[in-house]
């Protein structure tokens, strides 16, 4: 059983500069990696995190955790049906018109909502 862990701070030294990468849109300073059970609403997700180090997505993308349905016919939910243990959908059509899942113990590398500037606050 996988431990309960808070957010852990992140240094994010590298980030891929190919053409297939878009820019970090927030500060990296901001970054924290968390399961991905604990991702909440509003987190903007950068990277899978593994032993390999991370694995940074074209574009970084808002959480929109959904409960997953291992019966769901989007065509990528269907490929964790067999994992053990709980499986979480942390977006759903969008980026993509397919939903996201992860096992709930994978690790992200996030910036949690609370740390991203407020969009409606004005200057």
């Amino acid at each position: 059983m996988a431990e309960n862990v808070e957010f852990f701070t992140a240094v994010v030294t590298c980030y891929p500069q190919d053409a297939d990468h878009a820019p970090l849109l927030h500060d990296p300073v901001q970054a924290r990696v968390a399961r991905a059970v604990d991702v909440v609403e509003g987190d903007l997700i950068l990277a899978a995190i593994s032993l390999r180090g991370a694995d940074y997505f074209n574009d970084q993308y808002t959480a929109h955790p959904r409960p997953y349905d291992p019966a769901c016919q989007c065509g990528v939910c269907c490929h964790l049906t067999h994992e053990h243990g709980r499986v979480v959908v942390l977006s759903n059509g969008h980026p993509w018109s397919t939903c996201d899942p992860w096992r709930a113990d994978d690790l992200v590398l996030i910036v949690p909502a609370a740390r991203l500037p407020d969009r409606t606050a004005k200057e």
